[in-house]
């Protein structure tokens, strides 16, 4: 619907946006930020729709998950700026799907700024180990946030997961 202007919005606390994905006359798949896991946790939300200005009426709800799935590890947690880097995300053990490459997005996003994102290729998953490995493809150097995003779940809990992208020199030769 090129021209026309759409604001999704969750009615919580924080008023979390939906950036819209993909649509049909049943279904709307959109990607958000992370919800506040202490107010958000097990609640039910509306969601504000306002086209070209307009609001919608609607009786439309969600109910949030009741359990938060967590990454518990990073491996490395550090990477060249200029060089690939292959790292290794850890989940909970009881994540509850069966572990999928193509289920899995993972990107990491500058901490400086959010507009600087880098897009990382999931090469593979371990269900047992319930590990994803994924290619870091390189930045400009800082800290960077990761994101993990499962096709059915939705965004895991990262917000501890920081790659630190540097280099050092550590001795010239000659000296």
């Amino acid at each position: 619907m090129e021209g026309n202007t759409f604001d999704l919005k969750f009615d919580n606390d924080l008023q979390t946006i939906c950036e819209a994905v993909e649509t049909s006359s049943t279904e709307l798949v959109c990607l958000t930020n992370k919800f506040d896991t202490a107010s958000d946790k097990d609640k039910t939300v509306g969601m504000n729709i306002i086209i070209n200005g307009v609001t919608v009426t609607h009786s439309v709800s969600f109910k949030t998950k009741a359990d938060v799935q967590l990454s518990v590890g990073l491996n490395p947690n550090s990477a060249s700026p200029v060089l690939k880097t292959p790292i290794e995300i850890s989940l909970d053990a009881d994540f509850p799907y069966d572990l999928v490459k193509e289920d899995f997005s993972v990107n990491a996003t500058s901490v400086d700024d959010s507009s600087y994102i880098r897009y990382l290729n999931v090469l593979s998953v371990d269900n047992e180990a319930k590990t994803i490995r994924a290619m870091f493809g390189g930045a400009y150097s800082g800290l960077f946030q990761m994101q993990i995003r499962h096709k059915y779940y939705g965004l895991v809990d990262t917000e501890n997961m920081i790659l630190d992208v540097s280099s050092e020199v550590t001795r010239v030769e000659p000296q």
